[in-house]
């Protein structure tokens, strides 16, 4: 019996690591499509009700927020919030083409579609993934660090070749 008893315990210690492994990485997963889910949803909230909204990270709190901003007292107020699950952290901040820190990073979204520019590096066990927002409001996740966007603008009117 004692064998038996023994027998299982070593099977439950030898399959546990593995199964919370996995539970993190599912959770990570899911975490990336809220994300961009968030981002999406709150460029559509600005455009449905003509209100400016800013996505900020904060990072007392390790979450992606959402704040409105009242277009008479200027104040903002969080509308949305998503937390961070456990091994995913922000490591890199880009405003418009100036690196940030966590504290002064935000991207707003317009009214009338666009945004500031922006992105954010979420780290999850050592693997780096970036949510790019460009300044149509497009949101677009990139496995790596955030990619250099200041090549992305080209003058309206400007010859472009194509073949």
């Amino acid at each position: 019996m004692t064998v038996v008893i023994t027998i299982l315990v070593l099977l439950v210690a030898a399959v546990m690591p593995n199964l919370t492994s996995e539970k993190r990485s599912r959770e990570a997963r899911q975490f990336f499509a809220h994300a961009r889910n968030l981002v999406q949803e709150t460029r559509s909230r600005s455009m449905g009700d003509d209100q400016t909204r800013v996505l900020r990270f904060d990072e007392s709190g390790n979450r992606l927020v959402v704040d409105r901003l009242d277009l008479e007292t200027g104040d903002s107020v969080e509308e949305r919030a998503l937390e961070l699950p456990e091994g995913v952290e922000g490591s890199g901040y880009l405003m418009e083409e100036e690196t940030s820190n966590a504290a002064e990073w935000q991207v707003a979204f317009y009214a009338d579609g666009k945004s500031s520019k922006g992105g954010i590096t979420l780290t999850n066990t050592g693997r780096p993934i970036s949510i790019v927002i460009d300044e149509g409001g497009t949101v677009r996740q990139v496995d790596g660090e955030l990619p250099d966007t200041s090549q992305d603008i080209w003058d309206a009117g400007g010859y472009e070749q194509r073949i």
